[in-house]
């Protein structure tokens, strides 16, 4: 008979029964509680004696980590445990690799002491103020070894970050063009950066929101293929942006009102693309570039969550740069069926007011002049001829609304500039439902 010593957790029942299908009759002769081998104790070794120098202050911290981060990955331990991860909670296995690329990312940035995300400054330090993988802990001799297994034996970081963020971004990372995002989106807008404390009791009643927010994710990511088929330019933004706050649950941000305002930040956003995630940083920090501070004001309804959701995901600068462009960018551009339509809806709003037909006109054109691109995206000829803009002349039109009797479009310019909006996006949609019908 052969003998094979398996070293695994207690857990591992599954593991043990695949490694005597593999070898035929087997007698198990050792189960031990713990995984550890030579591999894991000079982890365990380095880690202690690397912590223990830097609160002596005879090594530097960032030093240290860079000699246990060479260490942890020596040993192959994160890839493996959380192959061994996957294979015990049967996860699909075209997921492993993911998953394995996701824990490594996850490590590697707790480790090395990064923050969670791409262009967000400061380090690894959680919302609870303490750092996931603190040296103070393994000076005073914790196993390393010891508390990544046990990290990556979790619920919390495995199933609800790890795995949630790797499904989303095979259903969620096709909302967007690949040349405005490209990567994982994670449901919950964070990739294994805000879990904190460790171990976590699975929750059974969590796991069934997960799956409940997996079927919402699929019926998103329908609406927005749908949506999205044959569009492009601005309008192929709008529809990528909001299927991005839908999927984050995340509000409008402000759109200023003076369009040469609008049209001056853009230039910014667009000549720096991690402007737009460091005015969302410039929130909770005093700002060094004032461009910061200026378009911080357009999260000015985002709650301190929302805040941290785009900040500290893994692709918040890209994300962040989505949104504020379709918040300062034209809206698209509405055929003339649209247009007449408008025309109509505002008549009739304003009827009463001792306003003519030519005032509905001039009203009705100045908006769409400043609102709306000059020229459609799909028209051969876009990008031709100067701009007539004169934002003087639309925000005295829209005060001019404001003041009509009753105020039918709205008491001041900003809600008449909306009221209109919404008249022009309804009178797009009624034109789509008569050509459908």
């Amino acid at each position: 008979m052969q003998t094979l010593t398996v070293t695994v957790t207690a857990d591992d029942a599954a593991v043990v029964a695949d490694a005597v299908a593999a070898t035929g009759p087997v007698a198990v002769a050792a189960v031990r509680p713990n995984v550890h081998d030579r591999a894991s104790d000079e982890l365990d070794r380095t880690t202690t004696d690397v912590a223990r120098r830097v609160r002596a202050g005879s090594l530097t911290e960032r030093e240290a980590r860079m000699v246990v981060f060479e260490a942890v990955f020596r040993t192959g331990i994160v890839p493996s445990e959380t192959a061994r991860y996957c294979h015990r909670h049967s996860i699909a296995r075209f997921l492993h690799d993911d998953m394995v690329d996701a824990a490594v990312d996850f490590y590697t940035r707790k480790i090395l002491d990064l923050p969670s995300g791409d262009g967000v400054e400061g380090d690894s330090t959680g919302r609870n103020g303490t750092k996931f993988f603190d040296l103070d802990v393994f000076a005073g001799g914790a196993s390393a070894a010891g508390s990544i297994r046990q990290a990556l034996g979790d619920y919390t970081l495995m199933h609800r970050t790890l795995l949630r963020s790797v499904r989303s971004a095979r259903r969620v990372g096709q909302i967007v063009s690949t040349d405005l995002l490209e990567g994982t989106i994670d449901a919950e807008g964070r990739l294994a950066g805000l879990v904190h404390e460790l171990p976590v009791v699975p929750d059974l009643a969590a796991q069934v929101l997960d799956a409940g927010r997996d079927e919402e994710l699929d019926q998103l990511c329908a609406a927005h293929e749908s949506a999205a088929t044959r569009q492009r330019g601005v309008l192929r933004m709008h529809v990528d942006a909001a299927a991005i706050r839908d999927a984050f649950a995340l509000p409008l941000l402000a759109r200023p009102l003076d369009p040469d305002v609008r049209a001056r930040m853009l230039s910014w956003v667009e000549e720096d693309e991690d402007l737009a995630l460091r005015s969302v940083v410039a929130l909770t920090r005093t700002p060094a570039d004032p461009r910061s501070l200026a378009l911080g004001r357009l999260w000015a309804a985002y709650e301190e969550e929302q805040l941290e959701t785009v900040a500290a995901h893994e692709y918040g600068r890209k994300i962040a740069h989505l949104l504020v462009c379709d918040a300062l960018a034209d809206r698209a551009r509405p055929g003339r069926p649209a247009l007449s339509r408008t025309r109509v809806a505002v008549k009739r709003a304003v009827a009463g007011c001792g306003v003519d037909a030519a005032w509905v006109t001039e009203l009705t054109s100045v908006f769409v002049e400043h609102e709306h691109e000059a020229r459609s995206a799909w028209d051969p000829d876009r990008g031709t001829g100067e701009s007539t803009r004169d934002a003087r002349r639309f925000l005295d039109a829209l005060e001019r609304a404001a003041g009509l009797p009753g105020a039918p479009l709205g008491r001041t310019a900003l809600e008449v500039r909306g009221m209109l909006a919404d008249v022009v996006a309804a009178a797009r949609q009624g034109t789509r439902v008569a050509a459908a019908g």
